[in-house]
This record gives C-alpha cells, structure tokens and sequence, in this order.
C-alpha cells in the first residue's frame, strides 16, 4: 500500500498547513480533558456513596447502576485518552506525555503504555494484512447475531476481561506465551527492552498498599464496586463495540479511505461508546499526528478538500453496528 499522503488529493500548501496547525499538541487540553474524566468519576462515587448509598433503598440501587455504567464509560474514556498519548499527542515533551499517560490515564486502566504502543502502532502500520496484530479484533465481523450477542453477553458478564487484560498488560504465569503468539518472537524481544510493568506493578502496589492503610475494608469494598466490576463488566462492552465498529466489516480493506470507518453518533451515546471524538477514525488513520480534540476540524477540512471525491467511509452509528452483524 502507497504512504497515506501520497493518496491524498488534498495535499495542497493549504491543506498541509492545516494539518501542520491541528496537529500541534497542547498539555493543558489534555490535562482538562483527563481531569474532567477523574470529575465525572468521583462526581458518581460521591452521589453513590454518600448522597444516595446502595444501602439506602430503590433510590440508592438505582444511583448505584447510573454510576457504574457512568464510570464504565469515563473508563473507557481514559483507554482513549491513553491512545493518544501512543501516538504522542498529550504533551509536546515526550517524557510529560508517557507519565501523564502512564500515572493518569493507562495504569488506573489496566494498561501498559508500552505494550500498547508497540501493538498499535504495528496496527498502523499494517492495517488489514496479516502483520497487523489487531486483526483479531475486527476480522472476525460479520458475526452471527446470535454470536455477536453472546460475545457481548460475556463481556458483560466479565467473562472476556482476562482477554483484554493479556493484550493490554502482562498477566503474570500467562503473559510470556500469549505475547509470544500475538506479537511473534521479534516483536517480543523488541518490547521487552521498553516495557514499562515494573512502573505498573509499583503503582498498583501503592494505591491498593495505600488504600488498605488508610482506607481498611471500605476502601476494598469501595474500589470492588466502584472501579473493578465496571472494568471487568460494562467497560468491556464499551471497548469491545468501538473495536469492531472501527474495523470490522469495511468495503475495501487496501484503500485507506475504506479501510476504517468514521461514525457519527448523538453526543449522548457517544459519551459512552465513542468518548473524546474516536469516532472519527477514518480521519486518525490519515492523520495520527492530529490530537483527539482537533479530529472533527479535520473531518470538516477533509470534506471540503477531498472526501466527494475518494468516497471516504463515513456513515451513522447504526448502520456500522448492523455491518457487524450477519443477515440470518
């Protein structure tokens, strides 16, 4: 497949000094934007815990499920804040931009910035060939409906969690044979000599070692019902639909105007499915040096320069959600 900006008929003085201008990463919008997802998410445990506690009645169970789908999605919300701090765009120093990712948005998450880095950017690099380790991902769609509902049914249930924990991280006793298969050995040996798990591992010890000392069991209880069951339940329903909608079930696979899927979708529903802009993928793929919150100006200025032309795949939400899903 030829360089993206070599089939780009918008590759104008113009249209390079855009993307020159969107691409420029900005610390403080990615430090509001992570920062307004820790908000959301301590705004949802405050009301459960002490405005309306489970305990308290109907009122308190119901306020219960409103903020574990909520934190769910704030959840999923840090996964993609993470993604852009792979492709370097949360801070112009490039030692800021991996903690800030790795302290604020990968680690809480469950996610080794490393490791993912490495996937994905091989993802880009190899988009729909065989040398793309996330083909497991999409490849599979158009899913019987009845398998597609029964995959997200374990999702829910947390019976896939182990899955997404092996891709993101290093699962002790299993991690060295599972990143053996997906990455290949040359790939293994290249992210061992970056992977950032000590520093994982650190964190983990020192917010559960100092949640215990300070907290005793309301804090166990309190990080079970609050953070692990929406990880390991609703968040992966969240991860799992934006993943096969942004790959599976494409026109073309080689044209790389066909090849992902831009969506759109009513701010609500995005809010839990399609968080900080990913919904614009289509235009990620063209151009991953341009930050999440600059993603729907290169929308615009991709349909005023080119998009008629190459017939750029951009539909509704719906219908991308019923591609994945074979006719029975």
């Amino acid at each position: 497949m030829p360089p993206v900006a070599q089939t780009l008929s918008a590759e104008t003085p113009d249209f390079r000094q855009t993307i020159k201008a969107l691409s420029r990463a900005h610390t403080g919008r990615s430090l509001y934007h992570m920062l307004e997802c820790w908000l959301v998410i301590a705004t949802a445990i405050y009301s459960s815990t002490i405005i309306a506690p489970p305990l308290s009645g109907v009122a308190g169970i119901v306020v219960y499920f409103i903020a574990f789908v909520v934190i769910a999605s704030r959840q999923h919300a840090l996964m993609v804040l993470t993604h852009d701090g792979i492709h370097k765009r949360l801070a112009r120093s490039l030692w800021m931009n991996d903690w800030l990712a790795r302290l604020t948005m990968a680690f809480p998450v469950f996610t080794s910035l490393a490791k993912w880095r490495l996937i994905h950017l091989y993802h880009h690099q190899y988009t729909h060939t065989a040398a793309d380790p996330d083909r497991a991902i999409y490849a599979r769609y158009p899913l019987n409906s009845r398998k597609f509902q029964r995959l997200l049914l374990r999702d829910l249930c947390g019976l896939n969690v182990i899955t997404t924990l092996k891709y993101f991280m290093d699962v002790p006793l299993i991690a060295r044979e599972f990143n053996r298969r997906f990455l290949g050995e040359d790939r293994v040996a290249q992210y061992h000599k970056l992977s950032d798990m000590r520093a994982f591992w650190l964190f983990w010890v020192v917010v559960i070692g100092g949640g215990l000392w300070w907290g005793g069991t309301p804090f166990a209880v309190g990080f079970l019902a609050y953070w692990l069951l929406p990880y390991c339940t609703v968040t992966q329903v969240f991860f799992r639909i934006r993943g096969a909608i942004e790959h599976g079930n494409v026109p073309d696979p080689g044209n790389p105007y066909q090849q992902t899927r831009t969506y759109f979708l009513h701010p609500a529903l995005a809010f839990f499915l399609a968080p900080k802009r990913v919904n614009y993928h289509l235009e990620h793929h063209l151009y991953p040096s341009v930050p999440f919150y600059n993603l729907l100006q290169l929308h615009r200025a991709f349909q005023q320069a080119t998009y008629q032309q190459v017939q750029a795949y951009c539909e509704p939400f719906t219908m991308s959600l019923r591609k994945l899903v074979k006719e029975e």
